[in-house]
């Protein structure tokens, strides 16, 4: 579907009423106006669909796109980001999540500055109800690649998986359908899928505005892995599919590669939150 604007702010939502009239309004507040949202209601069988047909009554920029079927969190998510990539630039947004009022255009400049950049991000604020936290990249993970050819790998690869909900170029999509659905579940595929931006040096990252992501959903308890058996298995699915992004990245010797999978295996730990054995 064509969209008439340089950004596309894509909502795919299931059952988010309680929050999405906050969240649209965040988008609509924003002071970048050359955008369209849309919201890709996934069968919803809450109040969702009527919240979203009086927001978008009274803000044309706004619009609904409702599936036929339900899908999966990972397919309503591709399809939102298959339509937005319609547009110059488009960003995923959760419907319980916000973000600061110069979120779109802080991030729209960053990519305008730096064409070889396929996702600006920025600082996430996560907030619950007894306050705020910001999570912000460790400093070792820019310039990976130079550092990287000089045998220099940081023992993780930290960042906020929360820019998977940052500002995508339209070039993006190829990369981000490829790692889609490799990990075989929604639990940690958002760094999963980031982690090639990230070694690729393919972020531009602007510190001033944030994205503010409401905590508590649940989704560890609905996705996380509950035996040793699924957990080791989806460690070594993590582990060796963002080890594999060695052959995109400048040639090194064994000991550089070997530094490489340690990262990969410790971050696939970190962003599972689970350990095996209780040891590692």
């Amino acid at each position: 579907m064509p969209i008439n604007a340089r950004v596309a702010v894509m909502f795919p939502v299931f059952n988010g009423a309680a929050t999405l009239q906050e969240s649209l309004q965040s988008i609509a507040d924003q002071d970048f106006v050359d955008f369209r949202a849309i919201v890709l209601n996934n069968c919803s069988t809450d109040e969702t669909l009527q919240v979203a047909q009086r927001f978008c009554e009274k803000d044309v920029r706004f619009s609904i796109v409702s599936n036929d079927a339900h899908l999966s969190a990972e397919a309503n998510f591709a399809k939102a980001v298959k339509l937005g990539a319609e547009a110059e630039y488009f960003c995923l947004r959760a419907a319980d999540d916000l973000s600061s009022r110069d979120f779109l255009g802080r991030l729209v400049e960053a990519l305008d500055a730096d064409g070889t950049k396929l996702l600006a991000a920025c600082p996430t604020k996560s907030f619950n109800d007894k306050g705020f936290k910001l999570k912000s990249p460790a400093a070792n993970i820019f310039d990976f690649q130079k550092s990287y050819a000089r045998g220099r790998v940081p023992r993780n690869l930290t960042f906020p998986s929360e820019w998977i909900y940052g500002l995508f170029r339209s070039q993006s999509v190829d990369i981000l359908m490829a790692r889609w659905y490799e990990l075989g579940n929604p639990w940690g595929f958002a760094s999963y899928v980031l982690s090639e931006f990230v070694v690729r040096d393919l972020v531009a990252y602007v510190s001033g505005p944030t994205l503010d992501f409401r905590e508590g959903s649940g989704s560890q308890q609905k996705y996380g892995a509950k035996g040793f058996r699924d957990k080791l298995s989806q460690r070594l699915t993590y582990t060796l599919g963002c080890y594999r992004l060695v052959d995109k990245l400048p040639p090194v010797g064994l000991l550089t590669r070997a530094k490489f999978f340690r990262m990969c295996w410790n971050d696939a730990r970190r962003k599972t939150r689970y350990k095996l054995l209780w040891i590692f």
